[in-house]
């Protein structure tokens, strides 16, 4: 049997990002946790469970009645202190007049009679004085009973995703301490969390004192990818590190920034506090890599290795070291960045000659799936097999047909 054919290509050089990646899980910025504050029957609920609610919003209510009865008790009270304050006044001011006529008539007047007068525009002053301080107890009561009133409108103090109801409508709530209600997680955006180990901790601080502006961790990248995702779609940025290294894992927490929009039609936001996230994190600066189609890799007790001809077009097996993937291809339906292919690099039999005539062409491009960068083990010389791997063994020829592996022509400006 003649050798099989296979589809091979040369790797490409292309300025690849190296990433620290990492376990992580997200989690929301704000917590609230709503409590009743004042004893009563829950009256109403004014929420749908497990939708997003706006800071402000009104939750529930707790009757108000007794509450009521309080304010317009205090709100008497105020009153009665201001009448005896005018009372009080009206006193101070007669026995001054008093005790001021009986000192203009002092040769007809006992020294006696004198005393009690100014005993009386004392003691008049004092009432006036207990007037004043019960008014001001009792406008304090009124304040304490305006907010116990208050307490029954219970609102949102944070926008997000409120949890479900703890307690139903018809129930006493804060009978004997603060009864919690429900809770509620901010959305938008989230914090990431994942721990970095202490040889990742020195080389972003190396970075970080090799910028030339003043050190800020906070314009460093963070990318993030969730389950089912392909690659890590959502970007952020590092905004906290923790102040030490824990000396029993050897890792320091790290906290992201990531934005968490909504999206048409329904207004709804894809990632959640709580879910498991794929982390990476940039190292330093773009550096040439061999870049190859991912279609060509494959997996063995010995991890990743892909197919390279040798001497006399004989297969090899080269165990290599896979980088980052470069470029993902998108479903017809999403616009993405241009896409990398194959390119038929073997001459067009011309029109009408027999070998034209023989059977199909082969198409001009052949799309790939994905392309990743290669850490170790390749070459860009060597030709690694890119399809036909089933018909390859390693130790066996093969007949190659070569193609040419193209990456998309750079955005203007660049």
């Amino acid at each position: 049997m003649p050798p099989p054919k296979v589809t091979v290509t040369h790797p490409v050089p292309y300025p690849v990002q190296r990433y620290h990646e990492y376990n992580g899980h997200l989690d929301a910025i704000e917590k609230v946790d709503v409590k009743a504050r004042v004893k009563g029957l829950l009256q109403d609920i004014h929420f749908t469970e497990g939708e997003e609610v706006a800071k402000g919003a009104k939750l529930y209510t707790i009757d108000p009645r007794e509450y009521n009865s309080g304010v317009a008790r205090s709100t008497a009270e105020v009153a009665k202190a201001t009448a005896d304050i005018d009372s009080w006044k009206a006193q101070v001011k007669l026995s001054e007049g008093e005790l001021a006529r009986l000192n203009r008539g002092k040769g007809s007047v006992s020294e006696s009679d004198i005393d009690k007068a100014r005993a009386a525009v004392e003691g008049n002053a004092a009432q006036l004085a207990v007037a004043q301080a019960n008014k001001e107890a009792a406008a304090a009561a009124l304040h304490t009973a305006n907010i116990q009133l208050g307490y029954t409108d219970i609102r949102a103090e944070i926008a997000g995703r409120i949890s479900r109801t703890l307690v139903t409508k018809g129930n006493l709530v804060g009978q004997d301490t603060t009864t919690l209600l429900t809770t509620i997680v901010s959305m938008h955006p989230l914090h990431v969390f994942f721990d970095a180990p202490e040889r990742d901790l020195i080389e972003y601080q190396r970075a970080l004192r090799a910028k030339a502006a003043s050190p800020d961790e906070r314009d460093t990248p963070v990318e993030i990818g969730v389950a089912t995702e392909e690659g890590y779609p959502h970007h952020g940025k590092l905004d906290f590190r923790e102040n030490r290294v824990d000396v029993g894992t050897g890792t320091v927490r790290i906290r992201g920034l990531i934005p968490n929009p909504t999206a048409p039609p329904n207004n709804a936001r894809l990632l959640y506090p709580g879910l498991y996230a794929r982390v990476r994190v940039p190292v330093g600066k773009k550096e040439p890599r061999p870049v190859i189609p991912e279609e060509a890799l494959m997996t063995g007790q010995e991890g990743r290795f892909v197919y390279v001809l040798g001497a006399n077009d004989v297969v090899e097996k080269r165990t290599i070291v896979v980088g980052t993937r470069v470029w993902q291809s998108l479903p017809p339906s999403e616009v993405g960045p241009p896409a990398w292919a194959l390119a038929n690099v073997n001459p067009v039999p011309p029109a009408g000659s027999e070998a034209s005539a023989s059977g199909p062409q082969p198409p001009a491009r052949l799309p790939v799936g994905a392309i990743v960068a290669i850490e170790k083990g390749l070459e860009v010389g060597d030709r690694v097999i890119v399809n036909g791997l089933q018909k390859a063994r390693p130790g066996l020829p093969v007949v190659p047909d070569n193609w040419e592996l193209r990456a998309p022509p750079a955005p203007a400006g660049r």
